[in-house]
C-alpha cells in the first residue's frame, strides 16, 4: 500500500477544516458536533419549552438594574452620573447567535464520516489495521465488543475532559496556537504514539 506524502495529508486535512467553515461558517469539530447531537436529541422537549426567553429589551433592562445594584447606585443617580458624563444613550447592538443546525445536520456529518471510513478501510484492504487489531484482540465477537465499547468510552471521557477531540483541538485549535490545544493535541498524540508501540510489543 502507497501511503499520502506528509505534505499532502497535512494540505488535505487543513482543507476539509477549510471548506467546513467556508461552507458552513463553523469551526471543524466532531465531538462538538456529537454533543449537539445528543443535545437535540435529548433536550428536544426543553429546547421547545425555553423559546420563552427574555427579549433584548429586557435583557438590557436586567443587565443595567443588576448593574445598578451591584454598586448601590440608584435610578436617579445613574441618570445624573450620565448626565455630568455626557455619556450619549444609545441602543444595544442586536444579538445575532449562529442559528442551531438541526440534528438532520449533524446525522449527514456522521453518515459522511462512517462512509468514507469505510471506503479507506476497503481500499487498504489487508494492509489496514484491522490485522494488527485482530492479532491482538482475537475474533471472538465479545472480546472485540468489549474492546471497542471501553475504547469508546475512554474516548469520550478524555474528549469531554479535554473540551475537545483531535478535529477540535489538532486542526483547529493548533492552526491558531491555542495553548491549550497544543497541549491537548501533545497529550493524546503522545498516548497514541505509546499505546501503538505497547500493542506492537505485545503481538
Amino acid at each position: 500500500m502507497t501511503y499520502w506524502p506528509l505534505w499532502l495529508c497535512a494540505l488535505a486535512l487543513a482543507g476539509v477544516a477549510l471548506i467546513h467553515w467556508l461552507l458552513l461558517g463553523r469551526m471543524f469539530a466532531v465531538s462538538g458536533r456529537f454533543t449537539a447531537l445528543t443535545d437535540a436529541l435529548r433536550l428536544r422537549k426543553k429546547d421547545s419549552d425555553s423559546q420563552t426567553s427574555l427579549s433584548q429589551e429586557e435583557l438590557m433592562e436586567a443587565l443595567r438594574a443588576a448593574t445598578l445594584a451591584e454598586f448601590g447606585l440608584s435610578e436617579e443617580q445613574a441618570a445624573t452620573l450620565d448626565a455630568e458624563l455626557h455619556v450619549p444613550v444609545q441602543p444595544a447592538p442586536p444579538l445575532l447567535p449562529k442559528p442551531k443546525q438541526s440534528a438532520a445536520v449533524h446525522l449527514l456529518f456522521f453518515v459522511a464520516i462512517a462512509l468514507g471510513a469505510a471506503l479507506s478501510a476497503h481500499l487498504a484492504g489487508a494492509h489496514s489495521d484491522r490485522a494488527l487489531f485482530f492479532a491482538t484482540f482475537g475474533h471472538h465477537p465479545l472480546a472485540l465488543g468489549t474492546v471497542l465499547f471501553g475504547g469508546g468510552l475512554l474516548v469520550g471521557f478524555g474528549t469531554r475532559m479535554a473540551g475537545g477531540c483531535t478535529s477540535g483541538h489538532g486542526l483547529c485549535g493548533v492552526s491558531r496556537f491555542q495553548p491549550g490545544s497544543l497541549l491537548a493535541t501533545v497529550s493524546f498524540f503522545g498516548a497514541g504514539i505509546l499505546t501503538s508501540l505497547l500493542l506492537g510489543a505485545l503481538r
